[in-house]
C-alpha cells in the first residue's frame, strides 16, 4: 500500500514534503517524495496530512482506567495505595478488560501507538480479542503474600501471545516495587527477563515514604504492609536505589518508573546499569511530588523518557503525552520541543531494544505511525506537540484506523 501525505516526518531533522510512504503487512518498506504507484497497488491520498511516528508511552496503566477521578490525592502515597486496595473487588477481570481497550484507544486518537501497561491482574489479559495501540504487558509480580510461580506464567502468557499472532503483543516483566517484592523475587525475574530477552521495568523510588521503609524509618507503609511480614533488607539502605545496588535486583537496560528519590550516589550505579527513567508529569504533579530531578539525570546521561502513569493518579485520563510534554516544560522550561518529541520518540524506543523498528519511520520499522492535520509547509514538530485536537488518522501494525470527528 502506498500513503501520499502532505509531509513526513522520518525523523528529527530528516523531513519529506510532499512524504511518501510504502507499507507491506506491519512494515515500511519505502519512503520518499517521488515514489510512484506498482500496478494494482491501493493508494490512500493524504495531502493535507503530516505523517509522523507513532509515540512510544513507556509507563501506564491501562487496566486502572475505570478509577479515574475516584481517588483523592495528596502527598501520603500509602494512603492512595489503601483507596486502591479498598477498590480492587469492582476492579473484576472484565472491568479491567473493558478499561484497557477504552484507555488503548484514546492513547491512539491523541498520537500514541505502543503503550508499556503494567498488567497485574494478568487473567484479565485472557478475554482481551485485541488493542488499538501496540502494548507491552508488563507483567506484574509481588511475593508480599505468596510466591508467585514466574517460570510457569510467564510461559503461559507467551503460549497466549503465540495463539494471538494478528495483535501487535509483546510481553515485559515488572516485579512491582522493592517494598512488594523481595530481592530474591527482582533475581527470579531478572533472569527469566534475561533468558527471554524481555523488558525489565519496576516502580522505584517513587516517594518520601518508600525511602523511609527501606531506610528502617518510620513510614504509613507500615500500615498497609502485612504485620507479619519478615523483610531482612528492610534497614539497611540509603535510597532505593541504593537497596538495588545491594540486592543485585536490576539488569542492564532496566526502564525505572519514576526515580523521584533520588541520591548522588544512585547516579554511577544507574548509568552503569544503562537505566532509562520514565517520568510521569501530571501524576508527580497530582501527588505535590517534589522537583524532579531532570537536570541532575540529564549531566549523569541517563536518559529520560516522558509517560503517563495510572488514569487513577492523574487528570490526564486520554492517556495524551502531549498533555505531559505541556508541563514537562512548564517545570523545565531549557526542555525544546524537539528534544521533547525525542523524549516520546527515539529514547523510548532504545529502552525497549527497538530503535530500528520504532520512533522513526525507515526502511524496516513498523508501521506504526500517526497523520496530523497541521499545516504541511510549517516546521511539524512543534505544531504536533502543541496542537490539542486529536489525530486524524493512525497505523499500528500495518492496520489503519480513521479517528471520526463529531
Amino acid at each position: 500500500m502506498l500513503i501520499r501525505a502532505g509531509t513526513l516526518v522520518e525523523s528529527l531533522g530528516r523531513i519529506h514534503r510532499p512524504g511518501h510512504l510504502r507499507m507491506e503487512r506491519e512494515l515500511i518498506t519505502e519512503i520518499g517524495s517521488s515514489l510512484s504507484p506498482r500496478p494494482g497497488e491501493e493508494v490512500l491520498d493524504l495531502p493535507e496530512i503530516t505523517l509522523a511516528p507513532g509515540w512510544i508511552n513507556l509507563h501506564a496503566h491501562l487496566e486502572l482506567g475505570s478509577l479515574h477521578g475516584a481517588l483523592t490525592p495528596g502527598k501520603d502515597f500509602p494512603f492512595w495505595l489503601k483507596q486502591i486496595l479498598t477498590r480492587l473487588p469492582s476492579l473484576t477481570s472484565e472491568v479491567r478488560r473493558q478499561s484497557i481497550q477504552r484507555s488503548a484507544q484514546e492513547a491512539l486518537c491523541a498520537g500514541t501507538t505502543s503503550i508499556v501497561s503494567i498488567t497485574s491482574d494478568i487473567p484479565a489479559m485472557a478475554g482481551l480479542t485485541s488493542t488499538a495501540s501496540r502494548v507491552w504487558w508488563a507483567l506484574e509480580f509481588m511475593d508480599v503474600q505468596n510466591q508467585p510461580e514466574v517460570s510457569a506464567i510467564v510461559d503461559r502468557a507467551m503460549a497466549w501471545l503465540s495463539r494471538n499472532p494478528a495483535n501487535a503483543w509483546h510481553l515485559a516483566l515488572s516485579p512491582h516495587a522493592p517494598y512488594t517484592a523481595s530481592p530474591k523475587l527482582y533475581q527470579e525475574i531478572l533472569t527469566s527477563s534475561s533468558a527471554h530477552k524481555l523488558p525489565f521495568t519496576t516502580h522505584l523510588a517513587e516517594s518520601p515514604e518508600e525511602t523511609c521503609l527501606l531506610a528502617g524509618k518510620e513510614t504509613s507503609f507500615r500500615d498497609i504492609l502485612p504485620k507479619d511480614l519478615l523483610r531482612k533488607d528492610f534497614g539497611n539502605s540509603k535510597s532505593p536505589i541504593d537497596w538495588c545496588k545491594h540486592n543485585q535486583a536490576l539488569p542492564k537496560g532496566a526502564i525505572l518508573a519514576h526515580v523521584n528519590e533520588l541520591q548522588p550516589s544512585d547516579l554511577p550505579y544507574l548509568k552503569e546499569h544503562r537505566a532509562t527513567v520514565v517520568h510521569c508529569p501530571t501524576s508527580h504533579e497530582w501527588f505535590g511530588r517534589k522537583s524532579f530531578p531532570f537536570e541532575i539525570l540529564k549531566e549523569n546521561e541517563i536518559p529520560v523518557c516522558i509517560g503517563t502513569d495510572s488514569p487513577a493518579s492523574s487528570p490526564n485520563f486520554q492517556l495524551d503525552l502531549r498533555q505531559e510534554i505541556r508541563l514537562f516544560r512548564e517545570r523545565h522550561s531549557n526542555v525544546s520541543l524537539h528534544e521533547a518529541w525525542e523524549m516520546i520518540s527515539t529514547a523510548p524506543a532504545r529502552a525497549l531494544g527497538c530503535e530500528s523498528r520504532l520512533g522513526t519511520l525507515q526502511t524496516g520499522s513498523w508501521a506504526d505511525w500517526v497523520g496530523w492535520r497541521i499545516p504541511t509547509t510549517h516546521d511539524p514538530i512543534p505544531l504536533i506537540l502543541q496542537g490539542i485536537d486529536p489525530a486524524e488518522i493512525s497505523c499500528v501494525g500495518g492496520k489503519i484506523t480513521v479517528h471520526e470527528k463529531i
